[in-house]
């Protein structure tokens, strides 16, 4: 109990920052215009160079079990087809309907929200096991939704030719690979295995983006939260969250220890799949056009609850701070 509360107390501040953000843009003291700036710029500039920053010593840091990805993926590729399965029967949702429920039980908020929560648990020995994680999961997981509903939905029963459905895969996964994130990760650790070191003023520079992320990107979180409401879809948003909070990182901690990754790296795999729903999920459901308000709804609940759940989860590791 002591531990929880003292991981809740390192945890407060981060989620008192996404609060704030969401306050500010409820009490309407910035608009939508000002959001999707702040959003932007954090995504675009601050997170790439604070997880570059962070990997450019990597030559330094003892290597990633690759079976990481094996018990992450592996997991969500479980857990999101058994709920595409259990949605389809429980609430009668279609193929596009089913899958995005599926989805928000394991697309996290692993770069917004996941790396400011992997700095205070684990600092940056965390990091290279998340980069690896973050690196590839839009990628898998954005497929793995595509192929979805193209391949379970009218379309794929209907006889559309397989190597046309496998087309329309493509524009998203380029996307994927100009993604700023991805870039920022890709650009320090290509740097980091080099063994060379940046010069004092290039890593000064850094260390003051890198002071300014955090509570920039939480800030950020906390106005795009504010978008939502907690009050759509009450049967499915409670199945998601719990799936989100509970099964996927349970499903997650299993595998590592079946895969016998090292503790370190299954604790960090563990927490990624801990976070609360991505809000990606919600521009799949408007792409989609299916199930907008569970989605919204789940984002919501799932950060809020996360804000116990993530300390009471670092506390079961016996995390110290």
């Amino acid at each position: 109990m002591t531990l929880f509360l003292t991981q809740l107390q390192l945890c407060a501040p981060l989620f008192i920052l996404v609060l704030a953000g969401w306050i500010l843009r409820k009490a309407r003291f910035f608009g939508d215009e000002t959001a999707s700036a702040l959003n932007a710029f954090t995504f675009r500039f601050l997170m790439p160079a604070m997880l570059f920053h962070l990997l450019s010593d990597l030559s330094e840091m003892p290597p990633v079990d690759p079976w990481v990805l094996g018990a992450y993926f592996g997991s969500c590729i479980i857990v999101f087809f058994l709920g595409h399965g259990f949605y389809g029967r429980i609430f009668k949702a279609g193929a596009a309907g089913s899958t995005i429920l599926a989805m928000c039980g394991i697309f996290s908020n692993n770069v917004m929200l996941g790396i400011p929560i992997l700095q205070i648990g684990f600092g940056p020995e965390g990091m290279p096991a998340a980069s690896l994680i973050i690196t590839f999961n839009a990628l898998i997981l954005w497929t793995l939704a595509i192929a979805s509903v193209e391949f379970c939905g009218p379309r794929g029963a209907s006889g559309a030719r397989f190597v046309d459905r496998v087309g329309e895969l493509i524009p998203p996964l380029l996307r994927v690979l100009k993604n700023p994130v991805v870039l920022g990760i890709l650009s320090g650790t290509l740097f980091g295995l080099t063994g060379i070191k940046l010069p004092a003023f290039a890593v000064k520079t850094l260390d003051l983006v890198s002071a300014a992320t955090t509570p920039i990107c939480l800030i950020a979180v906390g106005m795009g939260l504010a978008r939502y409401s907690i009050l759509g879809s009450a049967a499915k948003n409670a199945c998601v969250t719990a799936v989100k909070l509970l099964i996927q990182p349970a499903a997650v901690y299993v595998l590592c220890r079946l895969l016998g990754i090292p503790t370190l790296e299954t604790e960090v795999t563990t927490l990624m799949a801990a976070l609360p729903v991505g809000i990606n999920v919600y521009m799949m459901a408007a792409d989609f056009k299916a199930e907008e308000g569970a989605t919204s709804s789940s984002i919501l609940l799932s950060t809020m609850l996360s804000a116990v759940t993530v300390p009471l989860l670092l506390a079961f590791f016996g995390v110290e701070p």
